[in-house]
């Protein structure tokens, strides 16, 4: 009880003094394996999003945490020489990967910004869009108020797509983590702000009260090639899916608290018949039908 209390107040302060942890040095640090990891199990869920939107050749495209590019090489692919495409990721580690992928599409007006997406968003003239797309992000965000900042910046008929992690998503990782922190509150150093949505119902909610309209939305769900505590940390390390969670942590003993949360998952599937990890996810598209 005591520990818990110590924790709530140490992540009352960083949260008083904005000492925020920053993700984009845990996405640096992923960008080299995340196409072999995360984009490899998780890339046909992301191919499925951008097939719920209407891109044709000289539309304005904005895509916002591009990650290592998987979302844009297809809509460039989908612009076929015409049109414009920006895209915008906070982490140099992912914009390099992305951009060593984009000389096929030579021919096509490409901007690349390392930015954060709010931050971007805000020097943004009304109207300018014709889709925007964010995938696996929005939850480093204030959702709803990210989605108004998109509906201003969207033509009317302007199209939104999202996918999200789930909150339920990788539970046993995240127990770990919530267990070790909770028992040795000085490993804490930082804080993280993440909004993660329960469901496709959380993601409709969002988009209606930024007053866009509803086209579609879904769950969805990935079993993980992990079999083991040692595929499960190796899959949230190299996966990205750790980013920002790695950075509350003190740096100094990351070896000793990383070695903690992989006993924790091993206790955890010592006492279970058979080990399963999941990816879970939300995801859908809305439109700007109205000034």
């Amino acid at each position: 009880m005591i520990n818990k209390l110590n924790l709530a107040l140490r992540t009352g302060w960083f949260m008083l003094t904005n000492k925020q942890a920053d993700n984009a040095k845990d996405y640096d640090k992923a960008s080299n394996d995340y196409d072999s990891f995360f984009t490899k199990t998780m890339g046909k869920h992301s191919m499925n999003l951008i097939n719920h939107l209407e891109i044709i050749p000289g539309q304005q495209v904005l895509e916002l945490a591009c990650g290592t590019g998987f979302f844009t090489v297809e809509m460039a692919r989908r612009l076929n020489g015409k049109g414009e495409m920006t895209i915008v990721d906070q982490s140099k580690g992912m914009l390099d990967v992305a951009r060593s992928k984009l000389t096929e599409f030579s021919h096509l007006q490409i901007r690349t910004v390392q930015s954060d997406m709010m931050a971007y968003l805000k020097d943004i003239p009304d109207e300018s869009f014709d889709i925007v797309l964010c995938g696996w992000a929005i939850c480093y965000t204030k959702p709803i108020a990210f989605l108004k900042e998109v509906r201003r910046i969207l033509k009317t008929n302007g199209q939104i797509g999202i996918i999200e992690t789930r909150s339920d998503s990788e539970e046993i990782l995240m127990k770990a983590f919530e267990q070790v922190i909770s028992q040795e509150p000085s490993y804490l150093q930082r804080y993280i702000r993440i909004e993660l949505p329960k469901d496709k119902e959380t993601l409709k909610r969002w988009f209606e009260k930024a007053s866009l309209d509803v086209m579609e939305t879904w769950d969805g769900e990935q079993q993980l090639p992990c079999h083991n505590a040692d595929e499960a940390m190796e899959w949230v390390l190299r996966s990205g899916a750790a980013a920002g969670f790695i950075d509350v942590i003190d740096r100094n003993r990351e070896t000793e608290i990383l070695t903690q949360i992989k006993k924790w998952v091993e206790n955890y599937a010592a006492n279970e018949k058979e080990f399963k990890m999941s990816h879970t996810f939300a995801a859908g598209v809305a439109r700007k039908t109205t000034m």
